[in-house]
């Protein structure tokens, strides 16, 4: 089966384990590096978008994980709530599922139809109203942040200053909540490193991050965007295309780049994103979360 990203998904639609600091006054006191509980391994439900509303449901997935995986550190996809994301009796079948089970909710992937860094107000008034929902849903799964795209493009400056009122407006809703609204570099400008740094320095909220992404940094440098990204990360990506036959991600140098995860001052969730095609989701899972803890162990011996 041909590799298929979520960019391509969205375009083509129209649209643990070992125990993983940002923004000192956004997060937790960083943990000793040595600490057993520094890092968790958690897994990102666009994993498995070839499945869902066919050969799992939405409401199956956090099971899915702990049974064939191992894994109870959850993330979530906007699309698969089909819309019920503001159905508090659905979204409290999901917190009955996972964290009446001992499950941890980490946060929501959001592929929104409008963008909060759209160049027309009132494109980012809409993009602003239609992310509060995923914030209200955030936080009644007890979740950490939303994951929001700013792919607009244009002039970087502007940019900026576009994303600025959008994402910082956003926030500044959530700002009685425990949910933070984090950046990923997914297209446009916030595939650059700096200017994602220069955003969170203009957007100014403690509740503002951004969301490293082991592959989705395009041009730029992955290992330098993912180190300049870490001190304001709530939970880190590792995106995983494709294997060779030792087992290593064959875009991504994971030893590298657990490395630097591991040298940062980072601690939480570690989460599989596998997007790669051939074998099943489950098969790439396993075979990601078993390079990530023989990476970490290796980063740990110096």
């Amino acid at each position: 089966m041909e590799n298929q990203t979520r960019r391509d998904f969205i375009r083509n639609a129209t649209i643990g384990g070992i125990s993983l600091s940002l923004a000192p006054s956004l997060y937790p006191k960083p943990l000793a590096k040595d600490d057993p509980n520094r890092f968790q391994i958690g897994i990102q439900e666009y994993t498995f978008h070839r499945w869902l509303g066919r050969k799992l449901d939405h409401l199956d997935y956090p099971a899915l994980c702990k049974d064939k995986l191992g894994i109870t550190h959850i993330e979530y996809w906007n699309r698969p709530f089909g819309g019920k994301h503001t159905d508090k009796k659905y979204v409290g079948e999901l917190v009955k599922r996972t964290t009446g089970e001992g499950m941890k909710n980490v946060l929501i992937l959001v592929d929104a139809k409008n963008q909060l860094d759209a160049t027309n107000k009132d494109q980012r008034d809409k993009a602003v109203d239609e992310h509060k929902g995923w914030i209200d849903c955030a936080a009644q799964l007890g979740c950490d942040a939303i994951r929001v795209n700013c792919r607009s493009g244009g002039n970087a400056d502007v940019n900026v200053k576009n994303a600025t009122d959008g994402v910082g407006r956003l926030c500044d809703y959530a700002k009685d909540t425990k949910v933070k609204v984090v950046i990923e570099p997914h297209g446009g400008h916030s595939q650059n490193p700096d200017w994602l740094l220069k955003a969170m320095k203009e957007i100014d909220r403690p509740n503002a991050g951004i969301l490293p992404d082991f592959n989705n940094f395009g041009r730029y440098d992955r290992y330098d965007g993912v180190t300049k990204s870490l001190p304001y990360a709530p939970a880190v990506c590792a995106k995983a295309l494709k294997f060779d036959d030792k087992g290593n991600e064959t875009h991504t140098d994971y030893y590298r780049m657990l490395k630097i995860v591991y040298e940062s001052d980072f601690s939480g969730v570690i989460s599989i994103e596998f997007e790669g095609g051939g074998i099943d989701p489950i098969e790439g899972s396993l075979m990601t979360k078993k390079l990530i803890l023989k990476a970490l162990k290796a980063a740990t011996r110096g």
